[in-house]
């Protein structure tokens, strides 16, 4: 097979370097936006800018940051990185750093891994985008790598794999960088990986995400237009699946429209931008429910386990969160208080009992003056509280939130902080909140991050997280920043590192106990180039701090 020059492949070898553990090979990473289980969806408007005021009743629309796909991936103990320019793959023996460059299509770009090899043997798929099919690599323990390419409709840009491999889906995702131009982005192909036959569909306009059932007996397809159910019992009859619609009213922006597939209990959940509501949607039935809220939800996530939802409720006078178990019952939610903060996302950690509460937008920004509801702290200030809930039933599918009697929520104290008429109004991007359960009720710790937040990626073991800062607003050099989060201790630990070049796609190794920030040289002309990775590890508990280290979201 070619061999290339090492040089090539700068992202690679930065790589190893972050999956190295102490004694064992690095099985794989995680994309930090990625959605850990079987849940999966796509994200609403993603319209707002940090700088905008509140022009309406409604909270602005907040902006989650997407995972990057183009990425390189592992499979066993190999890591595997795309050269668009040279229509090839490194692949990279994490044992010995022995790397071996295979030639596959031409145009490589997207790289996902196959589950299920045995032991230490490794095997991707790789989108070609200039030759408009996909090549699967296959890596022995002995390092001996073999490709085989399979046709696939044109104008694809994303690949997804199910849970065991059988199956890969190509598709041409609305949320990619490229423009489809000529033709339709309604066509995908199916790969049967086991009988390297490729079947063709139609599904709906424009899709987003490929959510898998578990047990890989079907595949959901999100669309603008609704959710195609793919059963693969019947894959070779299916030529146009049946589509769902996930809201009553087909005529929404699918623009405005987030949805989550909770795969594992064959329902969807949406919400629309500015509406007080959360329709629940029977798969592959398309029974309809609407769940009326008390409030306008900015975010919708689903735990790990497919257990219960979240909805945030953002609001400048204090904001609230929805706990919403899953299946759903009639009217069924439990209403959680975060008192004096200004939260409008959710990001969900795989345990299901740790969250970070925070927000991407300034909704104070333009606004001549405070209004009186609103609290204004010392930005340097940290503010504990637990907050308990309650909530109320009905059998008509609606709820209403109990505040005053029997039913209302009550919360703990805030422990500091001033308020008042002076003082600069707080920017609630530049703090972040840590929720934690405790019994029926959650622990909120709020941090100040200095530099307001544009994404957050929680370790696969729930105990770290790292932020990515938006630019700091005065420094000029070393401008871009991210920090690492212990969520461990009682007091968490929170550490700013700044960085050359904005932060990219963040990887952790699916223990959690190591991770990779990619960066790019933007002001090099070596376009060709992969980005460069900045390897670092996250910590594992305050005492030992590192030196430095979805739904789907659109």
């Amino acid at each position: 097979m070619p061999r290339h020059p090492v040089s090539m492949w700068p992202v690679c070898l930065s790589l190893l370097a972050a999956c190295g553990d102490d004694g064992g090979n690095a099985s794989g990473y995680y994309d930090s936006i990625t959605s850990y289980g079987s849940t999966g969806g796509t994200e609403g408007n993603s319209g707002g800018t940090g700088d905008s005021p509140t022009t309406t009743g409604d909270p602005p629309p907040e902006t989650e940051d997407e995972g990057d796909f183009r990425v390189p991936r592992a499979s066993g103990k190999y890591v595997y990185s795309a050269s668009q320019t040279t229509d090839s793959v490194a692949v990279i023996d994490t044992a010995n750093l022995v790397i071996d460059v295979v030639e596959v299509g031409q145009g490589p770009t997207v790289v996902e891994p196959i589950p299920g090899q045995p032991g230490d043997a490794g095997s991707v798929v790789v989108l070609d985008q200039g030759s408009n099919d996909v090549a699967v690599l296959r890596t022995s323990e002995a390092g001996a790598t073999s490709v085989v390419i399979h046709k696939v409709t044109p104008g694809a840009n994303n690949l997804a794999v199910s849970p065991g491999g059988n199956y890969v889906f190509v598709y041409h995702d609305v949320d990619g960088p490229e423009q489809l131009g000529a033709g339709s982005d309604q066509e995908l192909s199916v790969l049967d990986v086991a009988a390297g036959k490729s079947y063709e569909m139609t599904v709906g306009a424009h899709p987003r995400e490929v959510v898998f059932a578990p047990d890989e007996s079907a595949a959901y397809v999100i669309t603008a237009a609704g959710v195609n159910v793919i059963a693969f019992a019947s894959l070779g009859a299916v030529g146009k699946p049946p589509l769902l619609p996930v809201v009553k009213d087909p005529g929404i922006d699918p623009a405005t429209l987030e949805v989550q597939i909770v795969a594992g209990l064959g329902i969807a959940l949406a919400r629309v931008d500015g509406e007080p509501w959360l329709a629940v949607t029977q798969l592959p039935g398309g029974e309809l429910t609407v769940l009326d809220l008390p409030g306008v939800p900015t975010d919708l996530d689903v735990a790990a386990s497919g257990e219960f939802a979240v909805l945030t409720l953002p609001s400048s006078g204090g904001s609230r969160f929805l706990e919403v178990p899953l299946p759903l019952g009639p009217g069924e939610f439990v209403e959680h208080e975060v008192p004096g903060e200004y939260v409008g996302l959710a990001s969900l950690a795989a345990d299901g009992d740790t969250m970070l509460l925070y927000t991407t937008v300034n909704p104070f920004a333009l606004t001549e003056a405070p209004t009186a509801d609103l609290p204004l702290f010392d930005d340097h200030a940290v503010y504990l509280s637990t907050s308990s809930s309650s909530s109320s039933t009905t059998g008509d599918d609606s709820t209403t939130s109990g505040t005053t009697g029997d039913d209302s929520t009550t919360t703990g104290t805030t422990t500091s902080g001033t308020t008042g008429d002076d003082g600069p109004w707080p920017d609630p991007r530049q703090r972040i909140t840590l929720a934690r359960r405790d019994g029926d009720a959650w622990d909120l710790v709020t941090l100040f991050v200095e530099v307001p937040i544009i994404s957050v990626g929680i370790a696969p073991d729930s105990r770290n997280a790292i932020l990515v800062h938006d630019g700091h607003p005065v420094l000029t050099d070393d401008r871009w920043s991210y920090s690492l989060f212990d969520l461990t201790p009682a007091f968490p630990l929170l550490k700013r590192q700044n960085t050359e070049a904005h932060p990219g796609p963040i990887l952790f190794t699916p223990d959690g106990a190591r991770a990779a920030v990619l960066l790019r040289d933007r002001s090099s002309s070596r376009n060709s180039t992969p980005p460069a990775a900045s390897p670092s590890s996250t910590p594992r508990a305050a005492s030992r701090p590192s030196p430095a280290t979805s739904s789907t979201t659109r």
